[in-house]
């Protein structure tokens, strides 16, 4: 049983032959082996009535948790089996007290790769490819080269940031905490924002306003970890999404021919600017109409995310009082189900007459 290191086998690796992805577990018959890995919830210690330690653990997939017992080397492990770890598990499903749990023979640190956290961690209810095909619409659309060169840069598919871009969540807790979830909150808002730029006109600069749109929280790659809870970094905790997102555009867009500084700086504004309030931790307020428009529309949508949430779960009447919105909401007949993913034209970017402005299959 191998001990935590820089070294830890990929989920791949570990697996070796066994299944991969690996079956429920609660689906196996007593007594079946299981090879699997899983995202350590809880872990303590015990002792038998013969005075021997043994660790306890509940564990989480994509399935559910379970619950699994260490009887041998229970004390070592315990340094490799910590809440907020990833391990790889061997040991047969039993039954104890009607509840179904593993009886572990094996147990090692795995790492698991960005690609990979759906299978311990909520994702996005939205297909990952057709969002994709959405992002890469709206890039496309901004006629401004630089601009698009400079979104290009960090969001195509084949950079490390336009990978994490499209995994990360966009938030720990309140909204979009899942993974796909800061691509998910993205495209809703730069919808959002593309309507309105229509709709005020040559006064605002649509290309300026989307590139805005779809960079503005990109800070959020470096702020919240790829981890069960979604931890913040060190760089996070230090220092923020704003700070971090501006560094990064900033060092992109000074790599992207024909892209004034003062470009550039109308840009950063709005990744500086988003969340509009110094006591909202914003460095600065929106000075731009942009800025105004994606502060406003970026608060919206979060907000929208999360009453949605609250009125999905609670069903029909009142939802309980939640604490950040210091009110109940009211879930009445005329609340509607969610429609199906919106079509996009031949080119890939989405037609904004079949757009509505709030989806409900995106909570």
């Amino acid at each position: 049983m191998a001990e935590r290191g820089a070294t830890a086998p990929t989920l791949r690796e570990w697996l070796g032959d066994a299944a991969f992805p690996w079956p429920d577990a609660a689906e196996l018959a007593e007594g079946d082996v299981i090879v699997a890995c899983y995202a350590v919830q809880d872990a303590q210690t015990g002792t038998t009535r013969a005075d021997k330690p043994f660790l306890k653990l509940r564990l989480a997939d994509v399935h559910g948790t379970v619950e699994a017992r260490v009887w041998e080397n229970a004390t070592r492990l315990q340094q490799v089996a910590r809440p907020g770890t990833f391990v790889g598990v061997r040991g047969r499903v039993e039954s104890y007290n009607d509840t179904r749990q593993i009886n572990v023979e094996r147990l090692e640190a795995v790492r698991v790769e960005p690609e990979d956290l759906d299978l311990f961690l909520p994702r996005s209810h939205r297909d990952p490819d057709r969002m994709n095909t959405e992002l890469v619409g709206f890039i496309r659309s901004v006629q401004d080269a630089p601009l698009r060169t400079l979104l290009q840069r960090l969001l195509r598919a084949d950079t490390e940031t336009g990978r994490r871009f499209r995994l990360a969540p966009a938030a720990k807790r309140h909204h979009h905490a899942c993974v796909g979830g800061l691509l998910e909150h993205t495209l809703s808002i730069t919808r959002i924002c593309d309507f309105l730029a229509g709709h005020y006109g040559d006064m605002v600069d649509r290309d300026l306003l989307i590139c805005g749109a779809l960079l503005h929280d990109i800070g959020k790659i470096e702020e919240i970890g790829f981890e069960p809870g979604f931890p913040y970094t060190d760089p996070g905790k230090l220092l923020g999404h704003i700070l971090l997102g501006v560094r990064m555009v900033e060092d992109a867009g000074r790599q992207v021919p024909g892209l004034s500084p003062d470009r550039l700086r109308l840009v950063l504004h709005l990744v500086a600017a988003h969340q509009g309030r110094y006591e909202w931790q914003s460095p600065r307020e929106p000075l731009t109409l942009e800025a105004l428009l994606l502060h406003y529309v970026d608060d919206t949508d979060a907000k929208m995310y999360q009453a949605m949430r609250l009125l999905a779960d609670a069903g029909p009447g009142w939802t309980p009082f939640d604490r950040s919105f210091r009110r109940e909401f009211f879930h009445h007949e005329g609340t509607g189900s969610a429609p199906e993913d919106a079509p996009t034209d031949p080119s890939g970017r989405p037609d904004p007459d079949t757009l509505p402005l709030f989806r409900l299959d995106e909570d």
